[in-house]
């Protein structure tokens, strides 16, 4: 019997029809921490998946982020990335390399002291990256 993965687990809990497509994009999403794009997760899976599709990709990454799987990013150059990171946290674009990081940031950045409903905070910055930077 076959290991069941993060992917499928998490896609089970959520109430989700467990796919071959939805378990391997997801699961190539979860493992990595490179904020892919469509292209990207396609033209790493294709090898292994041949019936896979881009059309497939970017169908089963919609419906991830619909059902609150995944975050989608909209990077300063117009490219949609996927992180599988739900916790909060901060994105850093690089203007060098144009890769995407993580940072923490602190769970009470918003006073609550008035009556809005905060249901989600986008914490985003540019800069150079520990990689480019020089020193």
């Amino acid at each position: 019997m076959a290991e069941v993965t993060e992917a499928e687990r998490i896609l089970r809990n959520s109430g989700i029809r467990i796919t071959r497509p939805r378990v391997e994009v997801y699961d190539y999403i979860l493992s990595k921490r490179t904020h892919p794009t469509c292209e990207e997760i396609y033209d790493n899976l294709k090898d292994v998946s041949p019936s896979l599709s881009l059309a497939t990709v970017y169908n089963v990454t919609e419906r991830l982020v619909d059902e609150h799987l995944l975050l989608r990013l909209n990077s300063p150059n117009g490219e949609r990335r996927f992180d599988g990171t739900l916790k909060m946290h901060g994105h850093l674009y690089c203007e060098v390399c144009g890769n995407v990081y993580d940072f923490d940031v602190r769970d009470d950045l918003v006073s609550d002291e008035s009556d809005l409903v905060i249901k989600n905070i986008i914490v985003t910055a540019s800069g150079i990256c520990s990689d480019c930077r020089c020193d």
